[in-house]
């Protein structure tokens, strides 16, 4: 097959596969860039639309939760676009990002870490410290410092994450939410409870309005906010979250 025709014969593939992603149809999707990944292969070792088939078939695997098919995937990818563009572009960050997200998801935050490391400093580089991709990286960060017990790490990142989210999405804003409830989880383990309380009733406030009353994230939260009440005496208050929040769970488990 000439050049042309194979690069013709890829896009192809890659245009399909993306196009079956967008419609969940997870399994053509794979079928598609399996068949893109394998096209590729015949383009030369350090031709970039190799890493590109690598990438978008581990964001398909990172779909179905096949964390660790997506993660062979990824770094593939980031083998190949380190070489074609050099180890501080934004593929580069992207692809690193990528990474960090299935090891966490898998609860590898140690291992994660250099990656998100690396993608922020990227970031920070070409987009800026403001810049909302910085800001992703800020909380992954920070929650990664958070899960290994690095509490004092944790809180700057997690604290400027929140205050970036707050400023460019406004309070009702899910990712925001996330960012507070987690900065008062390291709050917490730090011991400054006053801190840690109002950062959980606006997290809380903030999924209700988002993502409704029912939700499974709001749950979360105020099981967060009960263990907290407890730890500073106010049992009666913990009572009331607890059972607000087994109330969600319950019927999460039973919908009409």
């Amino acid at each position: 097959m000439h050049a042309e025709d194979s690069g013709a014969a890829w896009q192809n593939l890659m245009v399909a596969g993306l196009k079956a992603a967008s419609a969940k149809d997870y399994k053509g999707a794979e079928d598609r860039l399996q068949k893109a990944v394998q096209q590729a292969e015949q383009f030369p070792p350090g031709d970039a639309r190799r890493g590109t088939a690598f990438n978008t078939l581990g964001l398909v695997f990172k779909e179905e939760k096949k964390n660790a098919d997506a993660e062979k995937a990824f770094q593939k990818a980031l083998g190949i676009l380190e070489k074609a563009y050099g180890p501080a572009s934004l593929d580069v960050a992207n692809v690193s990002f990528n990474i960090a997200t299935v090891q966490m998801a898998d609860g590898h935050y140690e291992s994660a870490l250099p990656y998100v490391q690396k993608s922020r400093a990227i970031y920070e580089k070409i987009l800026g410290a403001e810049s909302l991709k910085a800001a992703s990286t800020y909380c992954m960060e920070g929650v990664a410092l958070r899960n290994v017990n690095k509490f004092n790490e944790a809180e700057p990142l997690l604290k400027q994450c929140a205050d970036m989210r707050e400023a460019s999405g406004g309070m009702e804003n899910p990712e925001l939410a996330d960012a507070l409830y987690n900065l008062a989880l390291v709050y917490q383990h730090q011991g400054k409870f006053a801190l840690a309380d109002p950062r959980l009733k606006m997290a809380a406030r903030i999924r209700e309005l988002t993502s409704g009353v029912t939700s499974p994230e709001l749950a979360q939260i105020l099981e967060a906010h009960a263990n907290l009440l407890k730890q500073i005496g106010r049992d009666a208050d913990a009572e009331k979250d607890q059972k607000m929040a087994e109330a969600i769970r319950r019927l999460g488990k039973n919908p009409k």
